[in-house]
């Protein structure tokens, strides 16, 4: 009984992995460009914030020329460097 118990586990985990991985690729912002005050409304990150902790962190998506950054691989970077807890 315990080892069924073990399989079922091991599945589930492996279905919930595997739905977390799928839910990451899948494109859930538009394609567009924003500005640093749009990342309140965008990602619910302000202004200070933004400058303060992710402007500038390793990885972070470059801002272009025109001064706005690419929403979804700022969407991505955000889900790839989120702190998860148990």
């Amino acid at each position: 009984m315990d080892s069924l118990a073990a399989s079922l586990a091991g599945l589930f985990q492996r279905a919930y992995e595997q739905g977390v991985a799928d839910g990451r690729k899948k494109q859930t912002v538009e394609h567009k460009m924003i500005g640093r005050k749009a990342f309140d409304d965008e990602f619910g990150i302000k202004v200070d914030s933004f400058d303060k902790y992710y402007r500038d962190a390793a990885g972070f998506p470059k801002q272009e020329p025109d001064g706005k950054w690419y929403a979804p691989a700022v969407h991505e970077w955000l889900l790839n460097h989120q702190n998860l807890s148990n």
